[in-house]
């Protein structure tokens, strides 16, 4: 089985139809074999497939104590949609090679569905684009917090906010991020950016050998009690501190926010404070797999697949007043 496609015309000669699809997925979920999703049981026996697909792989479970129907789709993100799993595996392809995202509003018209459709499928894409790696960051470690969201001079009169100028969360949402030299970044939508949430989430995710390499922010004034602690003074015209013949900096911090931005503002145009996270790993899982192919993206959403699906009247629903909890070692 050859997936070495260089094209999304290739892409799309490929899964040609539904039961290649189909056939593809169960070979990705299913490597030792057809398994209920609801009890894991290994013994089933195919049934007649109804609705709108009748040449899709349809199962029923062998045991008596479950005896429920399943597809590949059967506890998925893919579960319950009425779109096509060859435009879903489309839509995968195009979120994981885009480097700067792709809007509902383009999805939708290279996949062929409304972009309240591409939008729904976007979101549920993106619970699969999180790095599920643990390992704490190491060696020099970059710490580097952005604010998201509408500038306050953009506002019409009558909604602008007073004293929003710089660091502020009355008109941005903050995320702080940190990336270790030439590895991973991790990101955390935050409420604040003051010492004890950068500590928390410093603590948290970083080993305690590790050099921090921060800007001249006050909030990080207190990390030299517990790490080694480099700080690059932007304000005076530094960029990069020589210390022992070694170089610290935040470029790759500042590089990773830079994509960011740019997918914010060239091609999202606006990120809720809701679905923030979201976004961010999307970004984030791109930039930690930069070194691997276009096709390595695209399996690695596809084995992430079995994940609980989000449903629309969630994403939808009111904004939860929750922030994402941070890794403990």
């Amino acid at each position: 089985m050859d997936f070495g496609f260089r094209t999304i015309n290739e892409f799309n000669d490929y899964f040609k139809d539904e039961k290649t699809c189909y056939t593809f997925f169960e070979g990705q979920r299913w490597t030792d074999g057809v398994t209920c999703p609801h009890c894991q049981s290994k013994k089933y026996y195919k049934v007649k497939p109804r609705g709108k697909f009748q040449d899709i792989p349809s199962y029923r479970c062998a045991n008596k104590n479950c005896d429920l129907p399943f597809t590949v789709r059967t506890g998925t993100i893919f579960e319950g949609s009425k779109v096509e799993l060859r435009k879903w595996l489309h839509a995968c392809y195009e979120i994981t090679t885009s480097k700067k995202g792709i809007s509902s509003v383009e999805l939708g018209t290279r996949i062929g569905v409304s972009q309240k459709t591409a939008w729904f499928m976007n979101h549920r894409i993106r619970t699969m684009l999180v790095d599920i790696q643990s390992e704490i960051l190491e060696g020099i470690v970059e710490v580097d917090e952005t604010y998201v969201g509408g500038l306050n001079a953009n506002r019409h009169k009558n909604k602008k906010k007073v004293g929003t100028q710089g660091r502020s969360t009355v008109d941005k949402t903050p995320v702080v991020g940190l990336v270790q030299r030439g590895g991973r970044v991790v990101t955390f939508v935050t409420k604040n950016t003051d010492a004890e949430t950068l500590r928390q989430i410093i603590d948290n995710n970083v080993s305690d050998s590790a050099t921090i390499v921060t800007d001249a922010y006050r909030s990080y004034s207190t990390i030299g009690q517990a790490y080694k602690h480099v700080t690059v003074k932007h304000d005076d015209g530094g960029y990069v501190v020589k210390i022992d013949n070694n170089k610290f900096h935040t470029q790759n911090i500042e590089n990773f926010w830079s994509q960011l931005k740019r997918g914010y503002i060239g091609i999202y145009h606006y990120m809720s404070e809701k679905h923030l996270q979201k976004y961010c790993n999307e970004f984030a899982i791109r930039y930690n797999m930069r070194d691997k192919s276009n096709v390595a993206r695209f399996f690695h959403i596809v084995k992430n697949s079995s994940v609980p699906r989000i449903k629309y009247r969630i994403l939808t629903g009111p904004v939860i007043d929750e922030m994402p909890e941070f890794i403990v070692k």
